[in-house]
């Protein structure tokens, strides 16, 4: 079982919001690639440090997106990216032998995915 972040659009919209990832019992936090240069303002994040910096600059010093898991509670910055480097540095989860099995990158330790997933 496990729990997806989205970064959303903090006012009233039908835009669709941006899939930030998934996090599980007993794995690495699994993000979902963004490079769409058809939204305004353009998602772009391939690494942990995009999707921090991407987050940061539009949830904290823009208030314009909120970051959101599907329980649609909000989740503050700095919360979700404790979750993220939690899992990171937790031996257990860190060493699952899975980690980077179905078709996932090891993008520097950190499991990322370019196909959609829920």
């Amino acid at each position: 079982m496990g729990t997806n972040y989205y970064a959303v659009r903090n006012r009233p919209t039908t835009e669709s919001p941006h899939h930030i990832g998934k996090s599980s019992v007993g794995w690495l936090f699994h993000f979902q690639e963004q490079s769409d240069t058809w939204s305004e303002p353009p998602v772009t994040w391939h690494t942990w440090p995009q999707v921090k910096t991407w987050l940061k600059n539009h949830t904290v010093d823009s208030t314009e997106f909120v970051i959101m898991d599907e329980y649609d509670e909000i989740i503050p910055y700095d919360v979700f990216v404790d979750l993220v480097e939690t899992k990171q540095n937790d031996p257990e989860t860190r060493d699952n032998p899975d980690n980077f099995n179905y078709r996932v990158k090891n993008i520097d330790g950190y499991r990322f995915s370019d196909e959609e997933f829920f």
